[in-house]
């Protein structure tokens, strides 16, 4: 294999690589330049260039094919990427995954705990998309979350789902819970607790600010400010509120009323229902979306439900109407 008698071989990555004494050609170096590279020459072997970026003016190793048929990343403009993200979030990446995954990193939190995780996850992370905590913080949190509503944390879920853990409850059973739940107390014990149709439970009304209109909700949920978290695709862009909510005794009579609610709209106002289309990417319902100049017509029904009203028996609404 040929190689060039240069007493200065290419330094990459702190390594000396040998320069391959081989003929280079025009669109190699106008591919170069034009992914944002110097065209160094050829190097290593017939298969191989080596490049300049020109951003961060470091010397990499790449397959010609690689450079004329795909883009090329620089690998540390990358690594400078990833330490970069790192620090925004408190943490501070120490090197390659253990386990051999490109895709992962070995970080040291702001708590002082080590972990590995995914580049693009503490990048979207930095990026503002959600927060970054660290196994032993998170499994800390998930704990304490238990057991301030009475239940502990024992160890993974034997589902297939992430979103789940395996918990205790103080009867002593333990079933698989969905994390979400658990922190908002939205869990029903299948040893001892009672079922959603007879805890206590609510009507409610939510605001949301949708990119071309603003909208509301009428449901009901025995947590209806965890059903505000629920719904909302992007909370930070739909802005929801939880307006009002009207206890009511048991989930069946809620789910009676909200029902009939709904149907009494569709018959009498049903020019105030948003169709799914302009919801769907941004609230996670199928139906239940009204348009905001209907507030006022929605706030008098539950002003009548709560009154006494039973929207089962529409023929009262005119006396409800009235008061």
């Amino acid at each position: 294999m040929p190689i060039t008698k240069t007493f200065y071989p290419f330094l990459i990555d702190h390594k000396s690589v040998r320069v391959f004494d081989g003929k280079d050609h025009a669109h190699w170096r106008d591919a170069a330049e034009r992914h944002g590279y110097s065209f160094l020459g050829r190097a290593f072997d017939r298969l191989h260039v080596a490049l300049r970026c020109n951003t961060c003016h470091s010397a990499t190793l790449k397959r010609i094919s690689v450079l004329l048929g795909h883009n090329p990343e620089c690998g540390h403009c990358i690594q400078k990427r990833r330490k970069a993200a790192a620090r925004r979030v408190g943490a501070q990446l120490l090197g390659q995954d253990p386990n051999g995954n490109r895709h992962y990193g070995m970080y040291q939190f702001a708590c002082g705990h080590r972990d590995r995780r995914q580049h693009t996850r503490v990048e979207a992370a930095a990026a503002g998309g959600h927060k970054l905590s660290c196994t032993p913080c998170t499994h800390d949190r998930h704990a304490a979350e238990a057991e301030a509503v009475g239940w502990t944390l024992t160890g993974p879920a034997e589902r297939n789902n992430t979103s789940y853990r395996k918990y205790r409850h103080s009867c002593g059973h333990e079933q698989d819970v969905a994390i979400a739940n658990l922190r908002y107390a939205d869990v029903n014990c299948a040893g001892c607790g009672e079922t959603w149709t007879s805890k206590p439970s609510a009507i409610y009304l939510l605001s949301f600010a949708l990119p071309e209109l603003d909208v509301i909700k009428l449901g009901f949920s025995n947590r209806p400010e965890f059903r505000l978290e629920q719904v909302q695709v992007s909370p930070a862009q739909t802005r929801g509120t939880l307006d009002r909510e009207i206890k009511i005794d048991t989930g069946h009579r809620a789910i009676c009323l909200e029902k009939a609610l709904h149907s009494h709209i569709k018959r009498e106002r049903p020019e105030l229902i948003v169709p799914q289309a302009k919801f769907t990417d941004h609230i996670r319902t199928t139906s239940e979306i009204y348009h905001e100049h209907g507030r006022p017509y929605l706030t008098s029904l539950l002003d009548a439900v709560e009154a006494g009203w039973d929207p089962n028996n529409p023929e009262d609404w005119v006396k409800f109407a009235r008061s």
